[in-house]
Protein backbone atom coordinates (compact mmCIF):
# COMPACT_ATOMS: atom_id res chain seq x y z
CA UNK A 1 0.00 0.00 0.00
CA UNK A 2 1.11 3.17 -1.08
CA UNK A 3 2.06 5.87 1.32
CA UNK A 4 -0.67 8.33 -0.42
CA UNK A 5 -3.17 5.36 -0.55
CA UNK A 6 -2.09 4.79 3.59
CA UNK A 7 -2.23 8.91 4.32
CA UNK A 8 -5.72 9.27 2.63
CA UNK A 9 -7.48 6.06 4.72
CA UNK A 10 -6.13 7.63 7.87
CA UNK A 11 -8.14 10.98 7.04
CA UNK A 12 -10.72 8.95 5.97
CA UNK A 13 -10.85 7.34 9.33
CA UNK A 14 -10.07 10.29 11.13
CA UNK A 15 -13.22 12.04 9.55
CA UNK A 16 -15.77 8.81 9.35
CA UNK A 17 -14.83 7.39 12.55
CA UNK A 18 -13.02 9.33 15.37
CA UNK A 19 -14.20 12.67 14.91
CA UNK A 20 -17.94 11.88 14.62
CA UNK A 21 -17.54 9.30 17.72
CA UNK A 22 -16.18 12.29 19.81
CA UNK A 23 -18.52 14.56 18.57
CA UNK A 24 -21.47 12.72 18.82
CA UNK A 25 -20.38 10.51 22.30
CA UNK A 26 -19.60 13.60 23.66
CA UNK A 27 -22.85 15.80 23.35
CA UNK A 28 -24.43 12.59 24.32
CA UNK A 29 -22.61 11.64 26.89
CA UNK A 30 -22.89 15.28 28.45
CA UNK A 31 -26.70 15.37 27.70
CA UNK A 32 -27.33 11.81 29.08
CA UNK A 33 -24.71 13.10 32.27
CA UNK A 34 -27.04 15.94 33.24
CA UNK A 35 -30.05 14.26 32.95
CA UNK A 36 -29.82 10.57 34.85
CA UNK A 37 -27.24 12.49 37.44
CA UNK A 38 -30.36 14.86 38.55
CA UNK A 39 -32.88 11.73 38.13
CA UNK A 40 -30.47 9.56 40.48
CA UNK A 41 -30.49 12.36 42.57
CA UNK A 42 -33.76 13.24 43.23
CA UNK A 43 -34.77 9.11 43.08
CA UNK A 44 -32.67 9.07 46.17
CA UNK A 45 -34.14 11.55 47.66
CA UNK A 46 -37.78 10.85 47.21
CA UNK A 47 -36.88 7.14 48.67
CA UNK A 48 -35.72 8.30 51.84
CA UNK A 49 -38.87 10.81 52.31
CA UNK A 50 -40.88 8.17 51.31
CA UNK A 51 -39.88 6.10 53.92
CA UNK A 52 -40.21 8.80 56.41
CA UNK A 53 -43.21 9.57 55.30
CA UNK A 54 -44.58 5.77 56.09
CA UNK A 55 -42.91 6.21 59.61
CA UNK A 56 -45.72 9.29 59.77
CA UNK A 57 -48.37 7.72 58.84
CA UNK A 58 -47.54 4.36 61.36
CA UNK A 59 -46.72 7.18 63.79
CA UNK A 60 -50.37 8.69 62.92
CA UNK A 61 -52.55 5.97 62.64
CA UNK A 62 -55.82 7.91 62.32
CA UNK A 63 -54.38 9.15 59.34
CA UNK A 64 -53.74 5.82 57.44
CA UNK A 65 -56.70 5.43 54.91
CA UNK A 66 -55.37 8.87 53.71
CA UNK A 67 -52.42 6.85 52.41
CA UNK A 68 -54.17 4.42 51.17
CA UNK A 69 -56.24 6.22 49.00
CA UNK A 70 -53.65 8.48 47.96
CA UNK A 71 -51.56 5.33 47.22
CA UNK A 72 -54.49 4.29 44.60
CA UNK A 73 -54.21 7.56 42.98
CA UNK A 74 -51.03 7.04 42.13
CA UNK A 75 -51.62 3.66 40.62
CA UNK A 76 -54.11 4.62 38.38
CA UNK A 77 -52.12 7.65 37.13
CA UNK A 78 -49.57 5.22 36.55
CA UNK A 79 -52.89 2.43 34.59
CA UNK A 80 -53.49 6.07 32.56
CA UNK A 81 -49.71 7.08 31.67
CA UNK A 82 -49.08 3.35 30.32
CA UNK A 83 -52.38 2.99 28.51
CA UNK A 84 -51.34 6.00 26.12
CA UNK A 85 -47.41 5.10 26.32
CA UNK A 86 -46.77 1.42 27.01
CA UNK A 87 -43.07 1.58 26.57
CA UNK A 88 -42.76 2.67 29.70
CA UNK A 89 -43.90 -0.60 31.40
CA UNK A 90 -41.15 -2.00 33.67
CA UNK A 91 -37.34 -1.64 34.07
CA UNK A 92 -36.93 0.06 30.54
CA UNK A 93 -33.92 -2.38 30.08
CA UNK A 94 -34.99 -4.65 27.53
CA UNK A 95 -37.34 -1.85 25.67
CA UNK A 96 -33.62 -0.25 25.26
CA UNK A 97 -32.11 -3.47 24.28
CA UNK A 98 -34.96 -4.14 21.34
CA UNK A 99 -33.91 -0.49 20.11
CA UNK A 100 -30.32 -0.58 20.03
CA UNK A 101 -30.44 -4.21 18.64
CA UNK A 102 -32.98 -3.09 15.65
CA UNK A 103 -35.72 -4.48 17.12
CA UNK A 104 -37.74 -1.89 18.36
CA UNK A 105 -38.00 1.84 18.03
CA UNK A 106 -39.14 4.83 20.68
CA UNK A 107 -40.29 8.40 20.25
CA UNK A 108 -37.87 9.48 22.42
CA UNK A 109 -39.39 12.68 24.31
CA UNK A 110 -42.53 11.04 25.86
CA UNK A 111 -40.64 7.77 26.80
CA UNK A 112 -38.27 10.05 28.36
CA UNK A 113 -40.56 12.36 30.68
CA UNK A 114 -42.81 9.84 31.22
CA UNK A 115 -40.01 7.55 32.45
CA UNK A 116 -39.04 10.19 34.75
CA UNK A 117 -42.75 10.55 36.46
CA UNK A 118 -43.89 7.23 36.66
CA UNK A 119 -40.57 5.90 38.39
CA UNK A 120 -40.57 8.96 40.78
CA UNK A 121 -44.35 7.78 41.16
CA UNK A 122 -43.28 4.10 42.05
CA UNK A 123 -40.12 5.29 44.52
CA UNK A 124 -42.10 7.61 46.28
CA UNK A 125 -44.94 4.84 46.83
CA UNK A 126 -42.07 2.58 47.84
CA UNK A 127 -42.27 0.07 45.00
CA UNK A 128 -39.69 -2.83 45.32
CA UNK A 129 -38.26 -1.19 41.98
CA UNK A 130 -34.87 0.72 41.45
CA UNK A 131 -33.52 3.86 39.45
CA UNK A 132 -30.93 1.59 37.85
CA UNK A 133 -33.09 0.43 34.97
CA UNK A 134 -34.95 3.40 34.20
CA UNK A 135 -31.34 5.50 34.60
CA UNK A 136 -30.39 2.84 31.14
CA UNK A 137 -33.67 3.90 29.43
CA UNK A 138 -33.42 7.58 30.07
CA UNK A 139 -29.75 8.01 29.21
CA UNK A 140 -31.10 5.55 25.57
CA UNK A 141 -33.66 8.57 24.83
CA UNK A 142 -31.95 11.27 26.25
CA UNK A 143 -28.85 10.25 23.34
CA UNK A 144 -31.49 9.75 21.17
CA UNK A 145 -32.56 13.54 21.39
CA UNK A 146 -29.16 14.68 21.18
CA UNK A 147 -28.73 12.35 17.86
CA UNK A 148 -32.03 14.20 16.98
CA UNK A 149 -30.53 17.66 17.81
CA UNK A 150 -27.41 17.13 16.03
CA UNK A 151 -29.18 15.52 13.28
CA UNK A 152 -27.39 11.83 12.86
CA UNK A 153 -27.23 9.84 9.90
CA UNK A 154 -29.46 6.83 10.75
CA UNK A 155 -26.09 4.64 10.47
CA UNK A 156 -24.93 6.53 13.71
CA UNK A 157 -28.20 6.15 15.84
CA UNK A 158 -27.91 3.37 16.99
CA UNK A 159 -24.40 3.53 17.76
CA UNK A 160 -25.01 6.68 19.97
CA UNK A 161 -28.19 5.65 21.34
CA UNK A 162 -26.01 2.18 22.55
CA UNK A 163 -23.68 4.83 24.04
CA UNK A 164 -26.10 6.68 26.47
CA UNK A 165 -27.96 3.75 27.58
CA UNK A 166 -24.20 2.46 28.79
CA UNK A 167 -23.89 6.33 30.37
CA UNK A 168 -27.23 5.76 31.88
CA UNK A 169 -25.53 3.21 33.88
CA UNK A 170 -22.29 4.70 34.19
CA UNK A 171 -23.78 7.69 35.81
CA UNK A 172 -26.51 5.66 37.87
CA UNK A 173 -23.42 3.29 39.71
CA UNK A 174 -20.56 5.64 39.20
CA UNK A 175 -19.26 2.89 37.80
CA UNK A 176 -17.84 3.71 34.02
CA UNK A 177 -15.89 0.40 33.05
CA UNK A 178 -19.39 -1.36 34.34
CA UNK A 179 -21.18 0.89 31.56
CA UNK A 180 -18.97 0.18 29.09
CA UNK A 181 -18.82 -3.51 29.69
CA UNK A 182 -22.75 -3.99 29.67
CA UNK A 183 -23.33 -2.12 26.72
CA UNK A 184 -21.20 -4.36 24.96
CA UNK A 185 -21.93 -7.43 26.92
CA UNK A 186 -25.52 -7.51 27.53
CA UNK A 187 -26.79 -4.51 24.91
CA UNK A 188 -25.42 -6.41 21.92
CA UNK A 189 -24.24 -9.34 23.44
CA UNK A 190 -21.02 -9.13 20.61
CA UNK A 191 -18.08 -6.72 20.81
CA UNK A 192 -17.16 -4.31 17.90
CA UNK A 193 -14.69 -1.92 17.64
CA UNK A 194 -17.01 0.85 16.39
CA UNK A 195 -19.70 -0.32 19.83
CA UNK A 196 -16.11 -0.09 21.74
CA UNK A 197 -15.19 3.68 20.44
CA UNK A 198 -19.06 5.07 20.09
CA UNK A 199 -19.78 3.69 24.10
CA UNK A 200 -16.76 5.08 25.77
CA UNK A 201 -16.80 8.98 24.02
CA UNK A 202 -20.51 8.46 25.60
CA UNK A 203 -19.30 7.16 28.85
CA UNK A 204 -16.14 8.93 29.61
CA UNK A 205 -17.96 12.23 29.09
CA UNK A 206 -21.25 11.14 31.42
CA UNK A 207 -19.09 9.98 34.05
CA UNK A 208 -17.33 13.22 34.01
CA UNK A 209 -20.17 15.70 34.11
CA UNK A 210 -22.13 13.32 36.97
CA UNK A 211 -18.84 13.41 38.90
CA UNK A 212 -18.53 17.46 38.09
CA UNK A 213 -22.22 17.68 39.49
CA UNK A 214 -21.77 15.36 42.03
CA UNK A 215 -18.60 18.04 43.26
CA UNK A 216 -20.98 21.29 42.40
CA UNK A 217 -23.59 19.89 44.71
CA UNK A 218 -22.32 17.85 47.66
CA UNK A 219 -18.24 19.13 47.37
CA UNK A 220 -17.17 15.10 46.64
CA UNK A 221 -15.66 13.87 43.97
CA UNK A 222 -14.28 11.19 44.27
CA UNK A 223 -16.16 9.27 46.95
CA UNK A 224 -17.99 6.53 44.24
CA UNK A 225 -17.98 3.35 45.84
CA UNK A 226 -20.99 2.04 47.73
CA UNK A 227 -19.42 -0.12 49.85
CA UNK A 228 -16.08 0.34 50.84
CA UNK A 229 -14.09 -2.94 50.75
CA UNK A 230 -10.78 -0.96 49.66
CA UNK A 231 -9.35 -2.06 53.23
CA UNK A 232 -10.36 -5.85 53.16
CA UNK A 233 -7.03 -8.01 53.66
CA UNK A 234 -7.70 -11.75 52.22
CA UNK A 235 -5.34 -14.28 53.12
CA UNK A 236 -4.26 -15.76 49.95
CA UNK A 237 -3.23 -18.87 50.84
CA UNK A 238 -6.59 -19.20 53.06
CA UNK A 239 -7.80 -22.35 50.72
CA UNK A 240 -10.67 -23.00 53.10
CA UNK A 241 -12.18 -19.05 51.55
CA UNK A 242 -11.95 -20.79 48.10
CA UNK A 243 -14.68 -23.31 47.99
CA UNK A 244 -16.76 -21.21 50.36
CA UNK A 245 -16.48 -18.97 47.44
CA UNK A 246 -17.09 -21.99 45.10
CA UNK A 247 -20.08 -23.07 47.00
CA UNK A 248 -21.20 -20.00 47.06
CA UNK A 249 -20.99 -19.67 43.57
CA UNK A 250 -23.15 -22.43 43.05
CA UNK A 251 -25.32 -21.98 45.49
CA UNK A 252 -26.48 -18.39 44.32
CA UNK A 253 -26.21 -19.43 40.17
CA UNK A 254 -29.07 -22.00 41.16
CA UNK A 255 -31.20 -19.50 42.94
CA UNK A 256 -30.78 -17.26 40.37
CA UNK A 257 -32.09 -19.07 37.59
CA UNK A 258 -34.47 -20.21 40.52
CA UNK A 259 -35.77 -16.22 40.46
CA UNK A 260 -35.41 -16.12 36.44
CA UNK A 261 -38.12 -19.34 35.96
CA UNK A 262 -40.60 -17.50 38.75
CA UNK A 263 -40.33 -14.05 37.70
CA UNK A 264 -40.96 -15.12 33.76
CA UNK A 265 -44.08 -17.52 34.35
CA UNK A 266 -45.58 -15.29 37.26
CA UNK A 267 -45.45 -12.92 34.05
CA UNK A 268 -47.03 -15.55 32.03
CA UNK A 269 -49.87 -16.10 35.36
CA UNK A 270 -50.29 -12.51 35.29
CA UNK A 271 -51.17 -12.27 31.27
CA UNK A 272 -53.87 -14.69 31.71
CA UNK A 273 -55.42 -13.08 35.17
CA UNK A 274 -55.06 -9.96 33.09
CA UNK A 275 -57.57 -11.25 30.49
CA UNK A 276 -60.26 -11.33 33.25
CA UNK A 277 -59.73 -8.20 35.45
CA UNK A 278 -58.33 -4.31 33.90
CA UNK A 279 -55.11 -3.66 33.59
CA UNK A 280 -55.11 -0.78 36.42
CA UNK A 281 -56.69 -3.51 38.69
CA UNK A 282 -53.07 -5.31 39.17
CA UNK A 283 -51.70 -1.60 39.93
CA UNK A 284 -54.13 -1.05 42.54
CA UNK A 285 -53.09 -4.41 44.03
CA UNK A 286 -49.09 -3.72 44.04
CA UNK A 287 -49.75 -0.51 45.74
CA UNK A 288 -51.83 -1.82 48.11
CA UNK A 289 -49.62 -4.54 49.23
CA UNK A 290 -46.62 -2.29 49.13
CA UNK A 291 -47.80 0.26 51.44
CA UNK A 292 -48.97 -2.50 53.82
CA UNK A 293 -45.40 -4.09 54.02
CA UNK A 294 -43.99 -0.46 53.73
CA UNK A 295 -45.71 0.89 57.18
CA UNK A 296 -44.16 -1.38 59.20
CA UNK A 297 -40.50 -0.33 60.84
CA UNK A 298 -39.85 -4.27 61.42
CA UNK A 299 -40.17 -4.84 57.58
CA UNK A 300 -40.01 -1.82 55.78
CA UNK A 301 -36.79 -2.64 54.28
CA UNK A 302 -38.29 -5.26 52.01
CA UNK A 303 -39.92 -2.63 50.53
CA UNK A 304 -38.22 0.49 48.17
CA UNK A 305 -35.53 -0.35 45.60
CA UNK A 306 -33.33 -2.29 47.88
CA UNK A 307 -30.12 0.00 48.46
CA UNK A 308 -30.86 0.58 52.03
CA UNK A 309 -31.45 -3.13 52.97
CA UNK A 310 -27.90 -3.70 50.99
CA UNK A 311 -26.33 -1.32 53.23
CA UNK A 312 -27.55 -2.40 56.52
CA UNK A 313 -26.91 -6.28 55.73
CA UNK A 314 -23.64 -5.20 54.40
CA UNK A 315 -22.93 -3.34 57.83
CA UNK A 316 -23.35 -6.00 60.33
CA UNK A 317 -23.62 -9.63 61.00
CA UNK A 318 -25.85 -9.61 63.60
CA UNK A 319 -28.89 -10.22 61.13
CA UNK A 320 -30.77 -13.77 62.84
CA UNK A 321 -31.09 -15.95 59.84
CA UNK A 322 -34.48 -16.72 59.93
CA UNK A 323 -35.08 -12.86 59.56
CA UNK A 324 -33.20 -12.86 56.80
CA UNK A 325 -34.96 -15.36 55.54
CA UNK A 326 -38.10 -13.74 56.02
CA UNK A 327 -37.15 -10.56 54.29
CA UNK A 328 -35.64 -13.08 51.53
CA UNK A 329 -39.16 -14.26 50.62
CA UNK A 330 -40.79 -11.05 51.09
CA UNK A 331 -38.79 -9.34 49.03
CA UNK A 332 -38.98 -11.55 46.48
CA UNK A 333 -43.23 -11.22 46.52
CA UNK A 334 -42.55 -7.63 46.39
CA UNK A 335 -40.61 -7.53 43.29
CA UNK A 336 -43.04 -10.28 41.62
CA UNK A 337 -45.96 -8.30 42.34
CA UNK A 338 -44.08 -4.94 41.43
CA UNK A 339 -43.07 -5.58 37.86
CA UNK A 340 -45.82 -7.95 37.22
CA UNK A 341 -47.69 -5.35 37.36
CA UNK A 342 -46.21 -3.19 35.48
CA UNK A 343 -44.75 -0.46 37.57
CA UNK A 344 -42.31 1.63 36.02
CA UNK A 345 -38.85 0.88 37.49
CA UNK A 346 -36.03 -1.69 37.40
CA UNK A 347 -34.59 -4.91 38.89
CA UNK A 348 -30.83 -4.05 39.04
CA UNK A 349 -30.77 -2.92 42.79
CA UNK A 350 -34.26 -5.46 43.50
CA UNK A 351 -31.66 -8.14 42.18
CA UNK A 352 -28.28 -7.34 43.58
CA UNK A 353 -30.60 -7.20 46.87
CA UNK A 354 -31.65 -10.43 46.69
CA UNK A 355 -28.22 -11.83 46.31
CA UNK A 356 -27.10 -9.61 49.00
CA UNK A 357 -29.30 -10.85 51.32
CA UNK A 358 -28.40 -15.04 49.82
CA UNK A 359 -24.67 -13.88 50.62
CA UNK A 360 -25.53 -12.74 54.20
CA UNK A 361 -27.29 -15.97 54.57
CA UNK A 362 -24.33 -18.13 53.18
CA UNK A 363 -21.79 -15.97 55.21
CA UNK A 364 -23.50 -16.88 58.34
CA UNK A 365 -23.16 -20.27 57.73
CA UNK A 366 -19.21 -20.08 56.46
CA UNK A 367 -18.69 -18.28 60.15
CA UNK A 368 -20.34 -21.36 61.86
CA UNK A 369 -17.96 -23.58 59.59
CA UNK A 370 -14.34 -21.28 60.74
CA UNK A 371 -14.71 -18.90 58.26
CA UNK A 372 -13.30 -15.24 59.41
CA UNK A 373 -16.09 -12.97 60.38
CA UNK A 374 -13.69 -10.12 58.82
CA UNK A 375 -15.30 -12.06 55.35
CA UNK A 376 -18.71 -11.14 55.85
CA UNK A 377 -18.87 -7.96 54.05
CA UNK A 378 -17.11 -9.29 50.73
CA UNK A 379 -19.73 -12.43 50.93
CA UNK A 380 -22.47 -10.01 51.18
CA UNK A 381 -21.24 -8.00 47.99
CA UNK A 382 -19.91 -11.28 45.83
CA UNK A 383 -23.33 -12.69 46.40
CA UNK A 384 -24.82 -9.26 45.27
CA UNK A 385 -22.72 -9.22 42.14
CA UNK A 386 -23.19 -13.09 41.41
CA UNK A 387 -26.87 -12.72 41.68
CA UNK A 388 -26.90 -10.57 39.13
CA UNK A 389 -24.29 -11.54 36.58
CA UNK A 390 -26.02 -15.69 36.75
CA UNK A 391 -29.61 -13.41 35.97
CA UNK A 392 -28.64 -11.33 33.30
CA UNK A 393 -26.14 -13.46 32.61
CA UNK A 394 -23.22 -11.00 32.39
CA UNK A 395 -20.40 -12.32 34.13
CA UNK A 396 -17.38 -9.45 32.95
CA UNK A 397 -20.04 -6.88 34.07
CA UNK A 398 -20.96 -8.69 37.23
CA UNK A 399 -17.04 -9.06 37.77
CA UNK A 400 -16.26 -5.18 36.85
CA UNK A 401 -19.22 -3.96 39.15
CA UNK A 402 -17.75 -5.36 42.42
CA UNK A 403 -14.67 -4.00 41.86
CA UNK A 404 -16.52 -0.36 41.10
CA UNK A 405 -19.01 -0.21 43.45
CA UNK A 406 -16.89 -1.94 46.79
CA UNK A 407 -13.25 0.19 45.60
CA UNK A 408 -11.66 -3.64 46.47
CA UNK A 409 -9.14 -4.05 43.54
CA UNK A 410 -6.62 -6.12 46.07
CA UNK A 411 -7.43 -9.46 44.04
CA UNK A 412 -9.96 -10.22 41.76
CA UNK A 413 -9.82 -14.27 41.94
CA UNK A 414 -12.24 -14.76 44.97
CA UNK A 415 -15.05 -12.90 42.96
CA UNK A 416 -14.28 -14.62 39.77
CA UNK A 417 -14.59 -17.77 41.43
CA UNK A 418 -18.17 -17.34 42.34
CA UNK A 419 -19.27 -15.29 39.82
CA UNK A 420 -17.92 -17.67 37.25
CA UNK A 421 -19.08 -20.59 39.11
CA UNK A 422 -22.82 -19.29 39.11
CA UNK A 423 -22.47 -18.94 35.09
CA UNK A 424 -22.17 -22.10 34.59
CA UNK A 425 -24.71 -23.27 36.70
CA UNK A 426 -26.95 -21.12 34.93
CA UNK A 427 -25.67 -22.20 31.62
CA UNK A 428 -25.92 -26.12 32.26
CA UNK A 429 -29.67 -25.51 33.58
CA UNK A 430 -29.98 -23.79 30.04
CA UNK A 431 -32.40 -21.08 31.34
CA UNK A 432 -32.41 -18.33 29.48
CA UNK A 433 -30.70 -14.77 30.55
CA UNK A 434 -33.82 -12.60 32.46
CA UNK A 435 -33.51 -9.42 30.08
CA UNK A 436 -33.97 -11.32 26.67
CA UNK A 437 -36.83 -13.10 28.08
CA UNK A 438 -38.59 -10.16 28.99
CA UNK A 439 -37.58 -8.55 25.23
CA UNK A 440 -39.27 -12.06 23.72
CA UNK A 441 -42.57 -10.72 25.86
CA UNK A 442 -42.35 -7.35 25.10
CA UNK A 443 -42.00 -8.19 21.30
CA UNK A 444 -44.83 -11.26 21.60
CA UNK A 445 -47.50 -8.36 23.33
CA UNK A 446 -47.01 -6.15 20.92
CA UNK A 447 -45.96 -7.45 17.22
CA UNK A 448 -47.36 -10.64 17.76
CA UNK A 449 -50.16 -10.45 14.85
CA UNK A 450 -47.58 -9.50 12.55
CA UNK A 451 -45.68 -11.55 10.33
CA UNK A 452 -42.60 -11.42 9.08
CA UNK A 453 -41.07 -12.25 5.64
CA UNK A 454 -37.64 -12.80 3.97
CA UNK A 455 -36.31 -10.74 1.57
CA UNK A 456 -33.63 -10.47 -0.56
CA UNK A 457 -32.00 -6.72 -1.69
CA UNK A 458 -28.86 -5.82 -3.72
CA UNK A 459 -28.00 -2.74 -2.92
CA UNK A 460 -24.60 -0.61 -4.24
CA UNK A 461 -22.45 0.36 -2.22
CA UNK A 462 -22.06 4.61 -3.15
CA UNK A 463 -19.17 7.32 -2.44
CA UNK A 464 -19.58 8.35 0.91
CA UNK A 465 -21.26 5.73 2.28
CA UNK A 466 -20.68 5.23 5.95
CA UNK A 467 -19.95 1.37 5.70
CA UNK A 468 -16.73 2.24 3.49
CA UNK A 469 -13.89 0.00 5.19
CA UNK A 470 -15.44 -0.90 7.99
CA UNK A 471 -15.85 -4.89 8.38
CA UNK A 472 -19.32 -6.51 7.81
CA UNK A 473 -19.12 -7.31 12.01
CA UNK A 474 -18.43 -3.78 12.72
CA UNK A 475 -21.67 -2.70 11.04
CA UNK A 476 -25.15 -1.93 13.25
CA UNK A 477 -27.45 -4.01 10.76
CA UNK A 478 -31.37 -4.00 10.50
CA UNK A 479 -32.12 -6.84 12.87
CA UNK A 480 -32.27 -10.02 11.61
CA UNK A 481 -30.28 -8.87 8.33
CA UNK A 482 -27.33 -11.19 6.93
CA UNK A 483 -24.98 -9.93 4.19
CA UNK A 484 -25.24 -13.23 2.42
CA UNK A 485 -22.71 -12.14 -0.73
CA UNK A 486 -20.62 -9.30 -2.33
CA UNK A 487 -19.90 -8.90 -5.95
CA UNK A 488 -16.77 -7.01 -6.56
CA UNK A 489 -15.53 -6.51 -9.74
CA UNK A 490 -17.86 -8.36 -11.11
CA UNK A 491 -16.56 -11.40 -8.96
CA UNK A 492 -18.64 -13.05 -6.11
CA UNK A 493 -17.22 -13.04 -2.77
CA UNK A 494 -18.77 -14.96 0.03
CA UNK A 495 -18.21 -12.54 2.59
CA UNK A 496 -16.95 -13.38 6.35
CA UNK A 497 -17.72 -11.42 9.73
CA UNK A 498 -14.14 -9.21 8.71
CA UNK A 499 -14.95 -8.57 5.05
CA UNK A 500 -14.36 -5.08 4.74
CA UNK A 501 -16.89 -2.41 2.02
CA UNK A 502 -15.54 -1.09 -0.80
CA UNK A 503 -17.37 2.21 -2.74
CA UNK A 504 -18.41 -0.22 -5.66
CA UNK A 505 -19.30 -3.38 -3.80
CA UNK A 506 -22.78 -4.65 -4.56
CA UNK A 507 -24.59 -6.37 -1.22
CA UNK A 508 -26.66 -9.48 -1.72
CA UNK A 509 -28.25 -8.99 1.39
CA UNK A 510 -31.11 -11.22 3.27
CA UNK A 511 -33.91 -10.05 6.13
CA UNK A 512 -36.73 -11.49 7.80
CA UNK A 513 -38.83 -8.06 8.43
CA UNK A 514 -42.49 -7.06 8.79
CA UNK A 515 -41.61 -3.74 7.41
CA UNK A 516 -39.91 -3.76 4.18
CA UNK A 517 -39.82 0.11 3.89
CA UNK A 518 -37.88 0.31 7.18
CA UNK A 519 -35.44 -1.76 6.63
CA UNK A 520 -35.11 -1.15 2.99
CA UNK A 521 -34.55 2.86 4.17
CA UNK A 522 -32.21 1.47 7.29
CA UNK A 523 -30.08 -0.22 4.74
CA UNK A 524 -29.81 2.64 2.23
CA UNK A 525 -29.28 4.95 4.83
CA UNK A 526 -25.68 2.47 5.37
CA UNK A 527 -24.37 2.44 2.07
CA UNK A 528 -25.89 5.83 0.49
CA UNK A 529 -23.63 9.49 1.75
Amino acid sequence: MSEELKSKRAIDKLKNTVIPVFAYGGVAGVMTGIVVSLFNIAATYISEYSSKIYQWFYDNPFYIPLMFLALALLALITALVHSRIPEVRGSGVPQTEGVVRGLLTFKWLRVLVSTIMLSFISFFSGLSLGAEGPSVQIGATTAAGAAKIMNVRMAWQRYVITGGAGAGLAVAFNAPLTGLVFSLEECHRRFSPMLLLSSSGAIIFGTVVYRAINLAIFGDWEQHALFDLSKLQIELNDFNLYWMLLLLGLVVGALAVAFNIVLIKSQRLTDKLGKRFPYWARLLITFMLTGVVALFPVVRHAAGGGAMLIKDIYATADFIWYVLLGVLVLKLILILFAYNSGATGGLFIPMLALGAVIGALMGKLFIKLGMSPNYYPLMVCVGMTTFFGASVRTPLTATVLIVEITGYSTDFLPAVIAIFSAYIVAELLGNKPIYDSMLERHLHMNKGAIQPKVVKLEVDVREGAFIIDRTISDVLWPANCVVRGVIRDGEMIVPGAETRMQKGDVLIVQAETADIDSTYNYIKGLITQ
